[in-house]
């Protein structure tokens, strides 16, 4: 306190001599504030306390993250698709063991109604509540689908084919236009279905808007993959940024859902970061990576985002947890993508194998055997009071 206060006597003085006018604040996300420091009267620090606007079973959740971090790491599945436990019952047909978390995709959102017949009810919270009373932990990601050029299906790949969208995220930046409203009104969607869990003091590992990057990387700009994967990654960094930001105030400040714990999907450039007020996890999507390209992305997310956790929100051939642990990747959780072949049929033959295309029986049994592995039944509960 006493340096900075020095500082800004300092400043006020140069400011009296007309050397100095402004003071520049330089935030994380590389956005800058600048002061009249002439109209500075005085200045005070504020406690601002640690993850601000979550609620406590969310802020138990980071909490129990944080204190594990190089301690343990938390097992997950992703839905077959996109709403149940395939994959994770699969891992426990054959282990006898359920990993901590699950995750499920909202990706026929744009098909759904909330009528018990509809084809994916995400208005259903049976599954969440039925996962969590178990003693697990949810997660979300939403491949957040629009109409397709020929008006004939839905999809989220950007491009002028029949095929794909022409929906551009860049209408994030005019609050009157048609697509900034339909925007909105899609995030209010899935904010619906998300406020049940909020009531029932659920925590939520929320990871939306992923992969915007996509094979945009500052190492090699100007090169035929330079592209994103989804439209929301398709107007560049600035206008991903506002709709994060966008989709944050949205569903945090005017629905209330303090429940969610955000999920960042990082690529190689801190220009696509929201912001650390707006992120509490950082994660990458790792497939066909070995040992050291793996450690590449460790050391550079400590070194982009200090002070956050860090996480692998999707994998698919990748040295196993033996490996990457006994290297000093401390990573929070791992969740391999699921394997439609295999899982999507419960009852036929090809769920009895323990073959997978991302993560097999024996990469399972490998990371069971580690001490740092949790599982379901390993997890406290995160419920304010217990």
């Amino acid at each position: 306190m006493r340096t900075f206060t020095t500082i800004l006597l300092s400043l006020a003085l140069l400011s009296a001599k007309g050397q100095v006018q402004n003071m520049a604040i330089y935030k994380a996300d590389g956005s800058v504030v600048r002061i009249d420091i002439g109209t500075v009267d005085s200045v005070a620090f504020e406690q601002v306390p640690k993850w601000s606007k979550r609620s406590q079973e969310a802020q138990n959740l980071l909490a129990y993250l944080e204190e594990n971090v190089g301690k343990k790491i938390l097992t997950g599945t992703h839905a077959c698709v996109n709403y149940n436990t395939k994959e994770a019952d699969w891992v426990y047909k054959h282990t006898g063991k359920y990993p901590a978390i699950n995750t499920i995709d909202y990706i026929h959102d744009i098909y759904s109604s909330t009528s018990s017949g509809s084809w994916i009810n995400y208005a259903n919270a049976t599954l969440w509540r039925s996962w969590t009373n178990k003693g697990g932990i949810m997660s979300a990601m939403w491949h957040w689908n629009m109409p397709t050029n020929d008006g004939e299906d839905y999809t989220c790949t950007p491009g002028s084919e029949s095929g794909q969208t022409s929906f551009r995220p860049s209408g994030i930046f005019s609050p009157n236009s048609d697509d900034y409203k339909t925007m909105i009104s899609r995030i209010d969607k899935v904010a619906g279905w998300l406020k049940p869990l909020k009531n029932a003091k659920i925590p939520v590992l929320w990871r939306p808007l992923h992969e915007a990057q996509g094979n945009w990387t500052e190492a090699a700009p100007g090169t035929n993959w330079h592209k994103a994967w989804f439209w929301w990654g398709i107007d560049g960094p600035e206008a991903f940024v506002e709709l994060w930001r966008v989709m944050y105030d949205r569903m945090v400040n005017h629905h209330g859902l303090t429940n969610l714990i955000w999920i960042f999907n990082a690529g190689d450039s801190k220009r696509w970061y929201p912001g650390d007020e707006y992120v509490d996890i950082v994660a990458f999507d790792f497939y066909n990576k070995n040992l050291s390209e793996m450690r590449w992305w460790y050391d550079y997310f400590h070194e982009a985002y200090p002070g956050k956790l860090y996480a692998i929100s999707e994998f698919g051939s990748i040295p196993k947890v033996s490996e990457f642990w006994a290297d000093g990747q401390y990573w929070s959780f791992l969740i391999p993508w699921y394997d439609y072949d295999r899982t999507d049929k419960p009852k036929e033959d090809a769920y009895n194998s323990t073959d997978h295309n991302n993560a097999n029986i024996d990469y399972w049994l490998d990371a069971l055997e580690q001490e740092c592995v949790i599982t379901r039944d390993e997890l406290p509960s995160f419920k304010s009071g217990n």
